[in-house]
């Protein structure tokens, strides 16, 4: 599956994808500074998109355990500021990535709730209330899961299937485990393990808005997104419902989307 990636996205440039592999890790490791590692970038590498490092993700680094959680996107980001354009992708309303970037919007909203309460003392009907809400948001792992990753892998992109997965299930154990503690009564617990799931959870939403759903938009056709409609709205949303066109697409004649199983492999 070496480089399959490259079939379906704009031309890579091989040597500048390596002299960003290598500042990326010298970077990191602490072997250069950021002024050092932006001056490489403004000289030989230039214009970044996220699916460069998305591509170099797949293609050009070993896999380790734990990779994604232990990515530290605010780093990344801070390194390539001013050479990636990290806006959001400008989409219809119903495409499905918008639909994950309105799920993720919600959630902010519900960890600003979080924030706010875990000052207080703890009042279990509001717990329960917000909790309530946040329940819903693994729907939006769901249908990444069963949607967007296996159409990411025919594009021989499976990180996200190899190492993001692994974060959807953190984040979706830290709501049941916040849920069992806040039934048990365990306050102390139940509070102590807030600050983590709010870092996890804006973690991951910084990773997905960040790299995946751009690069899920290069990858993906306009085609391919239209046939997701139908399995995202058997599945369905966190915190909303879609409507449904009742008139069939016209752009091509017979649907290629199938729900596919869950991976097994994380």
């Amino acid at each position: 599956m070496a480089n399959k990636m490259k079939d379906f996205l704009p031309k890579i440039d091989m040597e500048k994808m390596q002299t960003l592999l290598e500042v990326e890790e010298k970077y990191e490791t602490g072997k250069i500074t950021l002024d050092e590692a932006r001056e490489i970038l403004r000289t030989k590498v230039g214009s970044i998109r996220p699916y460069h490092l998305a591509f170099i993700e797949q293609n050009m680094k070993s896999m380790v355990e734990d990779e994604c959680i232990r990515a530290d996107m605010r780093k990344i980001i801070e390194l390539v500021e001013g050479f990636m354009d990290n806006t959001r992708l400008d989409l219809p309303s119903d495409h499905p990535l918008m639909h994950y970037y309105k799920e993720n919007d919600e959630m902010r909203r519900l960890l600003l709730a979080v924030e706010d309460l875990i000052q207080y003392p703890v009042i279990k009907n509001q717990w329960l209330e917000l909790y309530d809400q946040i329940r819903q948001y693994p729907i939006h792992y769901q249908r990444k899961q069963n949607q967007l990753y296996p159409l990411l892998e025919k594009k021989g992109f499976d990180r996200p299937t190899t190492t993001m997965w692994n974060f959807d299930d953190i984040i979706r154990d830290e709501i049941k485990e916040s849920l069992r503690l806040l039934d048990a009564g365990d306050e102390e617990a139940f509070i102590a393990a807030q600050s983590e799931f709010i870092a996890h959870a804006r973690d991951l939403m910084e990773k997905e808005e960040t790299i995946l759903y751009p690069t899920s938009h290069a990858l993906i056709s306009a085609e391919e997104f239209e046939d997701m409609k139908s399995g995202d709205q058997e599945i369905g949303f966190a915190f909303f419902k879609v409507d449904f066109p009742s008139t069939p697409n016209t752009q091509h004649s017979t649907p290629k989307t199938q729900n596919p199983t869950p991976n097994t492999q994380h």
